[in-house]
């Protein structure tokens, strides 16, 4: 077990430390309370990103769902210019 700050997960995670704080207290965040002090276990962090991951739908292809859009002034909303 590797218990580690607020500062260190908070610039792992790329969030705010208050937003850690307010997970920690809704219970969204696995977290370890020592002497008032909030710490993370690194692993149970890792997890927990895994779990929240989410997968692309297997039926979505993004090359037939891009189209182009107009360039800026060439086209109103109801037709050209």
């Amino acid at each position: 077990m590797r218990l580690v700050g607020v500062k260190e997960i908070s610039l792992l995670l790329s969030v705010k430390p208050s937003t850690l704080y307010q997970w920690a207290e809704l219970g969204q965040i696995p977290y370890v309370k020592l002497n008032g002090c909030v710490r993370f276990d690194l692993e149970d962090i890792e997890t927990w990103v895994r779990r929240c991951k989410k997968n692309p739908d297997r039926d979505y292809n993004c090359i037939q769902t891009v189209t182009r859009s107009p360039k800026k002034g060439v086209y109103k909303k109801y037709g050209a210019v």
